[in-house]
């Protein structure tokens, strides 16, 4: 009886590179996933909203992102969803992030006791470690997250390294130019954040 002939090597080849690929989709669609569900909004109440920092165009005025996150922390604000704001992000003198900010929010009637500011922090793991004394301060146990949908679980996993239980507040607006690559660059970013892998940790 004559022997069934060996794969050749090129078919091997071809298998192999088959699985590879179903295995980098399955990782991709998994880190897609798990950055997705930021988008899910949580319906309970917290000690804080805490709202990271994004780009401040000149003239002290929001970028787009930035105007976004601030709409939605106001509204969760007004709604009595919690009694704090913090606003964490850094820069250069009166255009640190956290004070444009803050600024917004006290032009559109939030009182200043109401604002928690971290104004020296550059990354999203610094917005969480700088803010954090400050909010413990306060007695601040639980944050609403209030930032671009593919933002909030890294934001979270932050901040839950830091002590505090989280909630996703993913904010609206309209779709940003870059945001197909900002998801991108979460999906990277997530699993070494959760990972506390980063260079900040």
């Amino acid at each position: 009886m004559t022997a069934p002939a060996k794969p050749s090597r090129l078919k091997r080849l071809r298998r192999l590179v088959l699985w590879a690929a179903l295995a980098v989709g399955l990782a991709a669609g998994s880190l897609l996933a798990w950055v997705a569900t930021g988008a899910l909004a949580s319906d309970s109440g917290a000690d804080c909203i805490f709202v990271p920092g994004a780009a401040v165009r000149p003239g002290r005025n929001p970028s787009d992102a930035l105007q976004y996150r601030l709409e939605a922390a106001l509204e969760l604000y007004r709604a009595g969803r919690a009694p704090l704001l913090v606003v964490a992000g850094g820069g250069q003198g009166d255009y640190a992030e956290a004070e444009v900010m803050a600024q917004w929010l006290l032009e559109n009637g939030v009182p200043p006791g109401a604002i928690i500011k971290e104004a020296t922090s550059r990354t999203t793991r610094e917005n969480a470690r700088n803010a954090a004394p400050m909010m413990r301060e306060r007695g601040i146990r639980t944050a609403l997250v209030s930032t671009q949908w593919f933002h909030v679980q890294r934001t979270r996993a932050a901040l839950r390294q830091e002590g505090f239980e989280t909630f996703a507040a993913p904010c609206g607006g309209q779709v940003l130019v870059k945001e197909p690559y900002f998801a991108a660059r979460e999906m990277l970013a997530l699993p070494i954040y959760a990972l506390g892998l980063d260079p900040g940790s």
